[in-house]
């Protein structure tokens, strides 16, 4: 069990960047490879397989930090300066090697590492991906490297053999940003799915803009087998959030009295937005987002909503429709 003090970490890295944070564990199978244990999501910061050591990516210094975390030591290792801007980091399975998203320099770090002996290398590759890359996640065999660049607008898949880009795919929609892949628990990475989520919500076709109803999320699907886009999911706005408006700006009708309670009598819809992350349990994947109620009066408890989006896996459907 992680002290207080790393589940603070964890907590407010997850919190800056609406992820959903699941524990990675080894697997120990006699005979085989070190893997990863559970589903594997984009993060900012990235713990071992065996939970011994994490890593943390520094934006604002063009760092990342490497911690000892045995038996709650919680002990800073290294510095190590990368790219600009940092977002994004994961271990190899072995923990031997670490990769690092640089958004700014369009590139991501090989950081080569030998954690056992407190031997750490600067990176000494960086591989040019495409255009801000901000997300990657590694997928459970260690094999494969997914990559999500924002403005280019497709996803790198890196050989980890090689370090080398073998494909670039398209078509997964505008700005990609959070990705979360499967883990069946077998010796190949050519088997899982990956999830890739769009930050910024779609217009819906027919929808007047500046309704709560206008926009909806989507997220890609990918097959590993041929690292291709399979389906896109589209998740829906909700009719009502709970709370409500003292008037309608797209009926213009002018707000009332905030301070008369019985003025609040609109119903407010709102739209899932800023998709940064994406986390995979079982048969669903979560998706924290910011719920966007574009419609007036601005007030801080009718325009933005916390909201958790589901995604049923099996049917590739929003699970809350």
């Amino acid at each position: 069990m992680k002290s207080s003090a790393l589940a603070r970490i964890a907590l407010t890295a997850s919190v800056l960047t609406g992820l959903l944070l699941l524990r990675e564990t080894p697997g120990s199978a006699q005979g085989t490879l070190p893997q990863f244990n559970g589903p594997l999501s984009s993060q900012p910061l990235a713990l071992s397989s065996d939970d011994a050591f994490l890593i943390v990516a520094n934006p604002d210094l063009d760092t990342v930090s490497i911690f000892d975390v045995r038996n709650d030591r919680n002990r800073r290792l290294a510095q190590i300066p990368v790219q600009n801007e940092p977002n994004s980091v994961a271990f190899t399975p072995d923990t031997r090697t670490a990769y690092v998203a640089n958004t700014v320099s369009g590139t991501v770090s090989v950081i080569r590492l030998n954690l056992s002996n407190g031997s750490i290398q600067r990176p000494t590759q960086h591989i040019k991906v495409g255009t801000e890359p901000h997300s990657l996640v590694m997928a459970p065999n260690g094999t494969k490297l997914y990559v999500a660049n924002g403005r280019s607008h497709d996803v790198s898949v890196i050989d980890t053999a090689t370090n080398t880009v073998v494909k670039t795919i398209a078509g997964v929609g505008l700005e990609p940003r959070g990705l979360a892949i499967s883990n069946d628990g077998d010796q190949s990475d050519n088997d899982e799915t990956l999830y890739v989520t769009n930050l910024l919500a779609a217009p819906i076709a027919g929808k007047l803009d500046g309704a709560d109803d206008a926009k909806e999320g989507l997220v890609a699907v990918i097959a590993t087998s041929t690292d291709t886009v399979t389906a896109t999911v589209k998740i829906n706005p909700i009719a009502d959030t709970g709370f409500k408006a003292t008037g309608d700006a797209l009926a213009r009708v002018a707000p009332g009295d905030p301070t008369v309670p019985a003025n609040f009598t609109f119903t407010t819809g709102a739209y899932p937005n800023q998709l940064n992350g994406i986390a995979i349990k079982g048969n669903f994947a979560f998706i924290p987002n910011t719920g966007a109620s574009p419609n007036g009066p601005v007030r801080f408890d009718v325009n933005t909503q916390s909201l958790l989006s589901v995604v049923n896996r099996v049917t590739n459907q929003d699970a809350g429709r």
